[in-house]
């Protein structure tokens, strides 16, 4: 059964940041929006390249190894991989925030 477990301190990422966490041993990114925070899955389905640790830019993240977009709050491919296409969404987590702390439902 699902449930909310902590991730982090919601100051650990600045707005326009993603981190990466371990949530009950499951890899997630978190990005920061204007202190609307959003989670979703640490890896790339193209090809697995760590998303975590990349700037989002207007909601965007974009994947280093072939330049695919996600928009962060929705998991929402909103530009394939360069090259083959390939236009799989990212799977979200649902996010609460209790006493500072950001809380993600694996």
């Amino acid at each position: 059964m699902p449930q909310f477990y902590d991730a982090m301190p919601t100051d650990w990422i600045k707005p326009g940041e993603t981190a990466t966490v371990s949530v009950d041993g499951f890899p997630v990114a978190i990005a920061n929006i204007d202190g609307e925070f959003f989670a979703f899955q640490n890896l790339c389905p193209h090809q697995g390249t760590t998303l975590g640790g990349r700037p989002v830019v207007e909601c965007i993240v974009t994947c280093s190894q072939h330049s695919s977009k996600y928009d962060v709050r929705t998991g929402k491919c909103v530009a394939p991989a360069e090259g083959d296409g390939f236009d799989q969404d990212l799977m979200t987590f649902e996010i609460e925030v209790v006493d500072e702390v950001v809380r993600v439902k694996v």
